[in-house]
């Protein structure tokens, strides 16, 4: 049972800490240098820490070694990140390929 809570809080813990992270961007109490621009970190941090608990959780299905499973988590959730940048910047409005 302590493996399964372990498994759970690894998977869970990036997504747990992004109201934290939202509060402490908001309040002023981390300055990324943007300003009141800062806070739209929290959104790409929410969607990675979404991706990397599903990815840890088909992962765990597999029945991986969670020591393999957390940097292939990791790596799937980054990737995802990179893919819809990459597609907000090609096909989005402001991209190349949009109204402009």
């Amino acid at each position: 049972m302590a493996h399964v809570a372990l498994r759970l809080l690894l998977a869970l813990f990036p997504l747990l800490l992004t109201p934290t992270l939202g509060f402490l961007l908001a309040e002023g109490y981390l300055d990324l240098g943007g300003g009141e621009k800062d806070i739209l970190w929290v959104l790409p941090w929410a969607l990675w820490s979404v991706l990397y608990a599903v990815s840890s959780c088909v992962l765990w299905a597999r029945h991986w070694p969670w020591q393999r499973a957390l940097p292939r988590s990791a790596a799937v959730a980054t990737g995802g990140i990179l893919v819809g940048g990459l597609a907000l910047a090609l096909i989005g409005p402001l991209g190349s390929c949009g109204r402009f």
